[in-house]
């Protein structure tokens, strides 16, 4: 984000949240640390840490950074879980290392194929799939030797 969009996000914040005053060394100081997070995402991650049952009153930047970890599937545990998933697809090589994150291409696909499986599985809750159809997830599990 640039500063703009870092003052736009800090105008969100305390117009709809914690009554904040917005400073320019707040505004460069949140924008030196957001500056590789889109806007959105950064927007959603607001949102999301406001929704939870006991959200911190006062947005401070270092929450907000977890919160977009959390978000973006880049804490030690959802990186380890997402390289295990990729691994398991075939999108990407088995020696990739469990703590390495995806790279950005591979990571949207991964979140396409758990998209279109979670949708498929509510359409079938829902009765609006009798029979369940074939996702493409890839190649699972290791080869047999014949």
């Amino acid at each position: 984000m640039n500063e703009p969009e870092v003052r736009r996000l800090l105008g969100y914040i305390s117009a709809g949240y914690d009554n904040r005053q917005l400073s320019a060394a707040t505004a460069a100081v949140w924008t030196e640390e957001l500056c590789d997070v889109e806007f959105e995402v950064a927007k959603q991650a607001v949102r999301n840490h406001f929704r939870k049952p006991a959200p911190r009153a006062y947005l401070s930047l270092d929450v907000l950074l977890e919160q977009i970890r959390v978000d973006t599937r880049q804490t030690p545990t959802a990186i380890e879980e997402d390289v295990r998933s990729a691994k398991a697809r075939g999108f990407i090589e088995a020696s990739w290392p469990a703590r390495q994150a995806l790279p950005r291409p591979i990571a949207a696909r991964l979140a396409a194929a758990r998209l279109d499986f979670a949708l498929a599985a509510e359409a079938i809750e829902a009765g609006v799939i009798e029979t369940p159809r074939a996702l493409d997830v890839g190649t699972v599990g290791r080869e047999v030797p014949g």
